[in-house]
């Protein structure tokens, strides 16, 4: 018997299907990211914490923008979190929900940065504001309430592969180094290298024509398509050597055209030393992280990230 799409999850499809909205790769940028916006930002009343602050920081390439949500007072570990919606799409607000529920649960401080999106800003920008706020951070944490070591990283597809990347630039820079990398749904390998891509590319919330339109938003002017790992910080797949990385938690969807390179992604790291926890969501797809309002399935593995995340506190 084939694998089978949790009820809830297609009970959302059914529902984004009767809406008629274009999809988002036939709309210009702004208007897509107007519609994602309307679409993922909570309404009604947010889960209640300590604290939620909005911070300033001044980058070289100019103030970015960072909310930090605190769950409880004291001094506390802090995970660096790094939303998806293809480099192009999405921000803080976006993942203001799922930022609230993985802080209340995992007992952690959750820093979510606006990094610099495409197409105004392609690679490297968003990996260079990540590394740019890791860095603050760490330098900024005993006045944040956190602990210097005990940073970690989450990120969720197009914001996993930047998560992939920092911690692989960190390693090869000799930078001190996340105690953990959280990925859901990684964006790790150029686009329809993987049969997944065909497999599960349409009918679901992420499709191949969508793929390739973010990556084409992202990829720098001088990118070669015949040497496209060249830049090792681009496509987290094809990086020569994953020896060293933190310990990681990969979490994958069925129901997802990333599915195969996320499994490989997983694969590499425990073959190459790593310790990794890799979960596949073989009843869910594409973006399940911000869908808990609609599939009870999706707060479970929200809530197994948290957990993931409070096992790694450190005195």
């Amino acid at each position: 018997m084939g694998k089978q799409l949790d009820p809830q999850a297609q009970a959302l499809l059914d529902v984004m299907e009767a809406v008629g909205a274009p999809p988002l790769y036939t709309l210009p940028v702004a208007q897509a990211r107007a519609q994602m916006h309307s679409a993922l930002c909570t309404r009604g009343a947010p889960l209640a914490l300590e604290s939620v602050e909005d911070l300033s920081l001044p980058s070289p390439h100019g103030a970015l923008a960072l909310r930090l949500y605190r769950p409880r007072p004291g001094t506390l570990a802090l995970a660096l979190l790094l939303h998806g919606g293809g480099w192009t799409l999405n921000d803080i607000d976006t993942h203001d929900a799922l930022c609230r529920r993985i802080a209340r649960r995992s007992g952690w401080l959750v820093a979510s940065l606006d990094y610099r999106r495409a197409p105004e800003h392609r690679h490297p920008a968003a990996l260079e504001d990540a590394r740019f706020a890791y860095e603050w951070l760490r330098e900024s944490a005993p006045r944040l309430g956190a602990r210097p070591q005990s940073i970690a990283l989450v990120g969720e597809s197009s914001g996993a592969n930047t998560a992939a990347a920092l911690a692989l630039l960190l390693r090869d820079r000799g930078a001190p180094p996340p105690v953990f990398q959280a990925l859901a749904y990684p964006l790790a390998d150029v686009p329809d290298r993987w049969p997944s891509h065909a497999e599960r590319g349409s009918g679901y919330t992420l499709d191949r024509p969508l793929v390739r339109w973010f990556t084409e938003q992202y990829l720098p002017p001088d990118f070669d398509p015949g040497e496209p790992y060249r830049d090792p910080y681009l496509f987290p797949l094809g990086a020569p050597d994953l020896r060293g990385l933190p310990p990681a938690l990969v979490m994958t969807a069925e129901f997802d055209p990333l599915r195969d390179e996320g499994v490989a992604y997983a694969e590499r790291l425990a073959a190459a030393g790593v310790p990794v926890e890799h979960v596949h969501a073989d009843d869910q797809m594409h973006g399940f992280l911000l869908v808990d309002r609609a599939i009870m399935r999706a707060g479970e593995l929200i809530d197994l990230l948290a957990d993931a995340l409070a096992a790694r506190t450190q005195g």
